[in-house]
């Protein structure tokens, strides 16, 4: 028995196999007459079948009973002289059988990529800085007034920014109602963002009834076609007229959302936690920086198994988180997530190699501070650390975390960085450049 590994491309490995016909006929010969010798067949004598007959009905069966035994032979052979990473199921392919030739096949299987770790050395990356400016603090406090805000019945006319509660009925052009084209209890909102039917409203009384046309928004299509809209007529019944009122931002405000005795406490504790939010998202974004230019200096191959069970795993998470999804194909799920699954499987290759070719690893020292450090924070900390201490898997989840973040460490350290500072409103033609 001879055979020959070829490694592809992208880690899946194909051992050709080949078992000489002198090796094979003897046995298919032997097997071949031990059936012939046993088989029952109507209207023939036990081992009187003929032998074209016999080859007819149990040839296959003849066949894999012969080559059942050099398969394995050649499966223990393979696996005990080499030593794979397998990473999926081997399985044996494309079995051919010649009596000139004898019997070849193949095992295939998908071992774990094996690669070094280069190109991180003065690699050029992004950091954002994200100011916090006191239009932030506003515009968060701002925010919190909206929500806060209290809704009251008006006794009288409507005016711009009230809520009114109407139906709807639709008239054709002569004034006519259109049968079954009434919506009962519309809420429309009086504003600026509105100006053609706030136009037209303001000054309406519950219980009034007023005619009003309205222009339909186009589409792209109907857009290209330079086709114009025709207007459409209601009929509005106000049936509630309604505004929201925002309380005043003063020391009441505050110690209403909180532990708060003034305003300024209040203001504080909104910007320490815009801080704490934007140091957050700034290493998110930073450390997906770091990841996604390694990845693409590395551009290295990932094994079809791979990311066949990743997406596997995707399409079952998102099925058992959206109970409606049997009406999405499982395909159109897989393309959807296949580029990120792709980055996602490569990064962790690429992370975990690095843990290994740097020695990278954390102590329980470490560990320990950590959930100490958790334990003194918000109470949302303080219960993540009860779970950890309580639960070898949830333990063992930071311990990974942890190592993680001195993976990014390692590289931010090598990186050649390049600080940018951002608003957090997000607009472009904020960003500053600032050196390392």
């Amino acid at each position: 028995m001879n055979y020959n590994i070829t490694k592809q491309k992208n880690w899946h490995t194909v051992i050709d196999i080949a078992v000489p016909a002198e090796k094979i006929k003897p046995e298919m010969d032997l097997n071949f007459k031990t059936y012939q010798k046993n088989v029952k067949l109507g209207g023939f004598r036990k081992g009187k079948v003929p032998a074209p007959l016999v080859k007819k009905m149990f040839g296959k069966q003849i066949e894999s009973d012969t080559f059942q035994p050099f398969i394995s032979e050649a499966w223990k052979k393979v696996f005990e002289e080499n030593k794979f990473e397998i990473i999926n199921e081997p399985v044996v392919t494309n079995i051919q059988y010649a009596e000139a030739d004898g019997l070849k096949f193949n095992i295939e299987f998908d071992v774990r990529p094996d690669f070094e770790v280069t190109g991180y050395d003065e690699m050029p990356v992004e950091k954002p800085v994200y100011e916090i400016k006191d239009k932030d603090v506003a515009d968060t406090l701002s925010d919190l007034q909206q929500r806060n805000a209290m809704i009251y019945t008006v006794e009288g006319e409507a005016k711009e920014d009230h809520f009114l509660k109407v139906d709807l009925q639709e008239l054709d052009s002569t004034g006519i109602p259109v049968i079954g084209k009434k919506y009962t209890d519309q809420q429309i909102w009086l504003s600026r963002d509105n100006e053609e039917i706030t136009r037209q409203l303001v000054g309406i009384k519950v219980g009034e009834e007023r005619k009003i046309i309205l222009t339909p928004q186009q589409s792209e299509q109907e857009e290209e076609s330079e086709s114009i809209p025709q207007p459409q007529m209601f009929l509005v019944t106000v049936k509630e007229i309604k505004e929201r009122k925002l309380p005043k931002l003063d020391d009441e405000f505050a110690k209403d959302l909180g532990s708060f005795k003034t305003l300024g406490e209040l203001k504080k504790d909104i910007k320490e936690k815009l801080i704490s939010q934007a140091d957050t998202e700034s290493k998110i974004q930073f450390n997906n920086a770091l990841a996604d230019e390694l990845i693409k200096r590395m551009d290295i191959e990932i094994p079809p198994s791979m990311l066949e069970n990743y997406l596997n795993a995707v399409v079952k998470d998102f099925k058992n988180k959206n109970k409606q999804s049997d009406k999405i194909n499982d395909n159109q799920i897989r393309e959807y997530y296949r580029t990120s699954a792709i980055r996602t499987i490569k990064w962790i290759l690429i992370r975990e190699k690095m843990i290994e070719q740097e020695t990278i690893s954390v102590n329980d020292e470490e560990v320990e501070t950590k959930i100490k450090e958790l334990e003194s924070g918000n109470e949302h900390s303080q219960q993540y650390a009860k779970e950890i201490r309580e639960n070898e898997e949830t333990k063992q989840d930071l311990k990974n975390q942890l190592v993680e973040d001195k993976v990014y460490e390692f590289l931010a350290n090598k990186a050649k960085i390049k600080k940018v500072k951002k608003s957090l409103n997000k607009n472009p033609d904020e960003q500053k450049v600032v050196t390392k």
